[in-house]
């Protein structure tokens, strides 16, 4: 008889980029608390998007990245991107977002993140949702791969990808 092994949940991880003149941080970090439970928060100083999205968003940018204290199923990736694009369309105007919100998953072997958009490295997951593989674990570090954007190759969201991957691996170490 065939067997599949189990596989191990992850964590789940957020970054939102939004209009400070629209919503507030803590606005935003309750839709995620209330989903999601209880997370760790990043407010990173490097943020290259702002140019970019500045076209489409009004006012003053900010961003912060979350990741989940407990874990979750693998499964949840699909419906929490599914999700995040459910919050866009609620606080869009005239077409055009307020907020933008990257969902990913942690897990021990790797980071990935959720998108709408197809691509030869991009895995499909359901509902017109593909997952990026956009770092691998590998020797005690991980590693950005050709494509991994360059905004999350910043070493400030890598050592926090890295703690939480830490914290991770320790809920699976036997209690002494």
């Amino acid at each position: 008889m065939l067997h599949t092994l189990p596989t191990r949940p992850g964590l789940l991880f957020g970054s939102f980029l939004y209009s400070k003149s629209i919503h507030t941080e803590e606005s935003l970090l309750s839709l995620w608390i209330k989903d999601y439970g209880q997370s760790e928060i990043l407010k990173p100083e490097f943020n290259p998007l702002i140019e970019y999205y500045a076209k489409e968003m009004p006012g003053d940018l900010s961003r912060f990245l979350v990741i989940t204290d407990k874990t979750f199923p693998r499964s949840e990736l699909l419906k929490a991107k599914l999700n995040s694009l459910d919050w866009e369309r609620r606080f869009a105007t005239l077409g055009k977002r307020s907020v933008n919100v990257d969902i990913g998953f942690l897990s021990l072997e790797n980071f990935l993140l959720a998108t709408t958009k197809n691509y030869s490295h991009r895995i499909f997951i359901g509902d017109d949702i593909f997952a990026d593989l956009t770092f691998e674990f590998k020797q005690g570090n991980f590693k950005a791969l050709p494509w991994t954007y360059p905004d999350y190759q910043d070493p400030q969201k890598i050592q926090f990808l890295t703690k939480a991957r830490n914290r991770l691996l320790a809920s699976f170490l036997p209690m002494t």
